[in-house]
């Protein structure tokens, strides 16, 4: 130090505090303690903290300062109890890997680890943190817990922060087999992200009545539903990755802008979401019950299905699609294309449509019998496409089907895989645009 004294003791407390808390990892800003007093004061004032159990062994293995063999989860009770009422961000992260919600309902009792240091999603660990001065001032709270111990114990996470946490905003919570009994209506709760858990809830009711408010929802890989219906007057963006196979998914989101729906078979699907102008579908078939009549407002479309005729029959015919994205599952050849959609059905598609893209595995099997639409004469809106070229030798343009019925100065955006030769780039960029002058082009890579 030199002798004019620390020079960090001019700055405010309140800017050391947020410079430390985008450091967040509670070992940086150890480190940061030692180094300074004025950051030693500040620390008590950081907003934001992120401990990682990973980060913490990996100290503990070089020699670095700890707590010996005390539980990780003990760890959040101290930075809580420090910092008190200033903390306004915490992650917690005990995960290896990912959960699969399901599995804890067939792996035996002996496969698990009976442990619980790393088990944060407990009752116990939550209330160790929530219920000290911190719990009502955390606006963000994110928990990834360690799969092995939290999916076979249900936890009472959401109970204890919902009675504990009266102003978060944001909750993420991963790798855990959840309770809601006892769950409080939160209703400054706006953005609620469930990854790869078990979810006591089977048709999301408490989830509607206790977050009325939730603008932003990701349900990704949550099992343990059954005919789950989401149902929030002010929800806006919406995830949703459907783990198990419930018999109906059902939406009604008056508000609801984006949707993503990752599904399988489900017999009954509700989409009452007026205000939707993005979709993204992911799913193996429909089933025979489809009611789709809150769709008025959708102009961008993706779909990944084998079951594209169907689909693009329901979400694309009579709607003003401005965007359409078609992608194909992994194990689908151009003949399940063939199947899938015709060729005239798919020029007339894309005869009123202003932007297309075809994902690589789509790109890849539409060039195989794409030839097929060479008779088809349609006048084309087509103003934007763009393709996935396969890793091949193949110079001569396989989609010229399409270009011949672009509309004048169309944009078509070609993306080489990464394997493609530097000569097969070559001779496309320098022979096709002689073909379709009018044509803008733009060049890129895809891996």
């Amino acid at each position: 130090m030199s002798e004019g004294g620390d020079p960090l003791d001019t700055l405010p407390t309140a800017i050391l505090a947020d410079v430390l808390g985008r450091v967040a990892d509670t070992g940086d800003i150890a480190a940061c303690r030692l180094a300074s007093r004025a950051l030693l004061a500040a620390s008590y004032h950081c907003p934001r903290v992120s401990l990682s159990a990973a980060a913490r062994a990996r100290r503990l293995r070089e020699g670095g300062v700890g707590d010996g063999k005390a539980p990780f989860r003990a760890a959040a009770a101290k930075v809580a109890s420090l910092i008190g009422p200033y903390l306004r961000s915490l992650a917690l992260d005990a995960s290896e890997g990912q959960g699969f919600p399901d599995d804890a309902m067939w792996v035996e009792e002996g496969e698990f680890e009976e442990g619980d240091d790393l088990h944060l999603t407990s009752g116990e660990s939550v209330a160790s943190w929530a219920a000290t001065a911190a719990g009502p001032g955390l606006r963000e709270v994110d928990i990834a817990d360690f799969w092995p111990q939290s999916c076979w114990r249900k936890a009472e996470a959401l109970p204890v922060i919902s009675h504990s946490c009266h102003n978060l905003v944001k909750l993420r919570l991963k790798n855990a087999w959840l309770s809601v009994v006892g769950l409080k209506i939160m209703p400054t709760l706006t953005h609620l992200s469930l990854e790869f858990i078990r979810l006591d809830d089977e048709d999301l009711s408490a989830l509607n009545r206790c977050f009325p408010c939730l603008e932003i929802l990701n349900l990704i890989g949550v099992g343990g539903l059954k005919d789950p219906k989401i149902d929030l007057p002010q929800l806006k963006t919406c995830c949703w990755e459907v783990s198990n196979i419930p018999r109906s998914l059902a939406i009604h989101a008056p508000k609801l802008v984006y949707l993503e729906l990752k599904c399988v078979r489900p017999e009954i699907l509700i989409l009452d979401t007026p205000s939707v102008s993005t979709l993204k579908l992911t799913i193996d078939k429909l089933g025979p019950t489809v009611q789709v009549d809150g769709l008025v407002s959708l102009t961008n479309l993706r779909i990944e299905s084998l079951d594209l005729y169907s689909l693009l029959q329901i979400f694309a015919s009579g709607q003003n699609i401005r965007t359409l994205d078609l992608e194909l599952p992994v194990s689908a050849d151009y003949m399940d294309l063939y199947d899938a959609v015709k060729p005239d059905y798919l020029v007339q598609l894309f005869a009123r449509i202003t932007e297309v893209k075809l994902s690589p595995r789509f790109s890849c099997e539409l060039m195989k019998f794409l030839v097929v639409c060479m008779d088809y004469e349609f006048t084309s809106s087509l103003k934007k496409l763009i393709v996935h070229m396969p890793a091949s030798d193949l110079t001569a343009c396989p989609f010229v089907p399409l270009l011949n019925n672009c509309a004048p100065s169309c944009e078509v955006t070609v993306l080489f895989h990464a394997d493609s030769s530097d000569a097969v780039r070559q001779a496309a960029a320098s022979v096709w645009p002689v073909g379709f002058p009018d044509i803008t082009w733009q060049w890129g890579t895809w891996q």
